[in-house]
């Protein structure tokens, strides 16, 4: 197995990632919140579908019943981020919004069983590509091109289930007059070693 290469973990889950979280948003006290569109909305009392966004280090978004109108940007304070788990907390000045924030984020992972297999891959192969010439003959060259091929990876499949719990309340209050609840479950190939496409 002299030809096998060690492959590095080139992806791996950190702080703000971008994956989206669906849940629901229990709303027990009115609480109005500043649109996307900059319009102010006033979220009434209920039970709606939701999903939140981290957007990177920079924001957080909440979308309820999957309506753009109803869109809700909470700007991440700079220096702070989203942590992979734990709490933090940012007033509604840091945010942008009219509401205080608490976040809660619960991370779990777990690796499957070590396969081995096939996979599709390209490569650049030499090509020796001729064409004629107005004096005669030809003219030939080598180039490189694109080619399809196969390659053999051992692998495993690694499960995280990411659970996020979003507080909101009025300004240096103490009741929480809105809570969004979300899991959100992603399957990510870590490849431990292959072999060159070919």
């Amino acid at each position: 197995m002299k030809y096998l290469l060690p492959v590095m973990l080139l992806a791996a889950l950190v702080s703000g990632c971008k994956t989206r979280v669906d849940g629901q948003l229990n709303v027990t006290k009115e609480i109005k919140l500043r649109a996307f569109s900059g319009d102010k909305h006033l979220i009434r009392v209920g039970t709606y579908t939701a999903d939140l966004s981290p957007n990177g280090s920079e924001k957080i978004a909440l979308r309820i019943n999957n309506d753009k109108d109803e869109r809700f940007n909470f700007a991440i304070p700079s220096g702070s981020k989203l942590p992979e788990n734990g709490t933090v907390n940012f007033t509604a000045a840091q945010v942008g919004q009219a509401a205080d924030i608490n976040v809660t984020v619960v991370t779990s992972s777990s690796n499957g069983a070590i396969n081995e297999a096939y996979s599709s891959c390209t490569y650049q192969a030499p090509v020796q590509v001729c064409y004629p010439i107005p004096t005669g003959g030809m003219n030939c060259s080598i180039q490189y091109q694109t080619v399809f091929g196969q390659q053999w990876e051992r692998f495993y499949d690694r499960t995280t289930d990411k659970n996020v719990t979003l507080n909101l309340s009025e300004p240096a209050a103490t009741e929480v007059s809105a809570q969004f609840i979300g899991n959100a479950v992603s399957v990510q190939r870590v490849v431990i070693s292959q072999m060159p496409c070919r």
